[in-house]
């Protein structure tokens, strides 16, 4: 079972953290890369009362149907050494199917979602979900199919989005992704995506971080402003 990679508390001293900051990294990645990437201090910096962990359930967990467990084990123990009451989580490609397909299992585990370049399904099933008209369309017509990928894009596109997490999404356009985001782009209100001009890469992630982090979609900066 993973635990925390690390668990990076508000720098200030004296702070009370208001929620944790769960980040899950996609393939080929490590949890240190987060920290290394600059993403870590970039929520830092603007000195809201968050905690960051960072929690890597193995790629072979994608596989062997042992990804909630994992997942959902490391958000416990970095809930725990957080102290935090409120759980946003954050993912990078498929490190976003990751944390649907928690939140799927486990409802109210988050207040939001953070999907930056999401990877969710085969490039097939996408251009299937295209052609059909989009995710509500083919969900439509999806009745009876069980596959993982399949089952958690109808339950997404099914679900009121009273009962998800509030759902931010960032796309880069050149990235071989880019479709999976702007289908889930439809499902949410506009002011919840933002786009840059990039690809599958670290120079995409981290300025779309920025633009998500702009968002305060924490409600940090509201809370301060009151």
């Amino acid at each position: 079972m993973p635990l925390p990679a690390e668990v990076h508390p508000p720098g200030r001293s004296g702070d009370n953290p208001s929620g944790l900051l769960v980040m899950v990294p996609g393939m080929g990645m490590r949890e240190a890369d987060f920290q290394a990437q600059g993403m870590v201090a970039a929520v830092e910096r603007r000195g809201w009362p968050m905690t960051v962990a960072t929690v890597d359930p193995g790629v072979d967990a994608y596989l062997d149907g042992s990804l909630e467990a994992r997942l959902l084990d490391g958000i416990a123990k970095a809930r725990r050494a957080a102290g935090a009451q409120r759980i946003w989580l954050a993912g990078i490609s498929l490190g976003c199917q990751g944390i649907l397909r928690c939140v799927r299992a486990r409802p109210g585990l988050a207040e939001g979602l953070m999907l930056i370049t999401p990877y969710l399904a085969s490039t097939g099933v996408i251009a299937d979900i295209v052609r059909t008209g989009g995710l509500r369309c083919w969900a439509a017509a999806n009745g009876g199919r069980d596959e993982p990928d399949r089952a958690l894009l109808t339950w997404l596109a099914t679900t009121p989005l009273t009962e998800l997490p509030r759902l931010q999404v960032g796309r880069a356009l050149g990235d071989r992704f880019a479709m999976t985001a702007a289908l889930l782009a439809e499902l949410i209100p506009a002011g919840q995506t933002v786009d840059v001009p990039g690809e599958h890469d670290w120079t995409s992630w981290n300025a779309l971080w920025q633009l998500m982090l702009d968002q305060d979609p924490f409600g940090c900066q509201a809370a301060l402003v009151s």
